[in-house]
């Protein structure tokens, strides 16, 4: 298992040290994941792609649909049940 933080901000990134930003509205600060490696590759793969469709100026529904998508494969990773129960209420 690896352990990362997702720090959720303007953007959504992944990070191997604990830092704090300003949080945006609700959003908690940085939350401890806990997952196999290949659940961090496919979660590269999507930020890859967030990254790619604003610098595209894509439509923010993309964009939100794309985070959508990293968030539901991180949250059963969450290892606080408060960040984790947070998660899930972002992608319902």
């Amino acid at each position: 298992m690896i352990k990362k933080y997702l720090i959720i901000g303007k953007q959504i990134t992944l990070s191997s040290t604990k830092f704090e930003l300003p949080r945006e509205g609700d959003a908690p600060g940085p939350i401890e994941v806990k997952a196999p490696i290949e659940v961090f590759w496919q979660a590269q793969e999507i930020l890859k792609e967030v990254e790619i469709l604003t610098s595209a100026g894509e439509g923010p529904q993309m964009i939100k649909d794309a985070q959508t998508k990293l968030l539901k494969l991180l949250a059963p990773h969450c290892t606080a049940e408060k960040d984790r129960t947070w998660v899930y209420q972002q992608v319902q």
